[in-house]
């Protein structure tokens, strides 16, 4: 079971990465979550096929459509959480991340 504030602390952090994925911020991506140019690329690749266009919507994510689970062969957790726009519109896009450590690693966006 995950306490309550590693929770938040994990919630925070997918928060944070959503924004800067918003705001395309590809240093603070790279510096905070690890994520190379040829992923940033996948991601941008990703949500303009998504939306069929390069004017994005704002992303955004729910608590009530978060999820943490636990591996079981490895230390960390797994995250799981569907996307919104920012006039709450659900998308069919899901983000899944990795904390470990005290670090949240962006894994991949797919279409679900």
């Amino acid at each position: 079971m995950i306490d309550k504030k590693t929770s938040q602390t994990i919630f925070q952090l997918n928060i944070e990465l959503i924004e800067n994925i918003n705001s395309m911020n590809f240093e603070s991506l790279k510096t905070n979550f690890g994520i190379s140019s040829a992923v940033f690329e996948e991601i941008k690749e990703e949500l303009f096929d998504y939306f069929e266009t390069e004017d994005l919507p704002k992303l955004k994510i729910l608590e009530t459509n978060f999820s943490i689970f636990k591996y079981d062969s490895m230390k960390g957790f797994g995250i799981e959480t569907k996307l919104f726009t920012s006039d709450n519109k659900e998308t069919e896009l899901t983000l899944h991340t990795e904390f470990n450590n005290n670090t949240l690693r962006f894994k991949l966006i797919e279409v679900m």
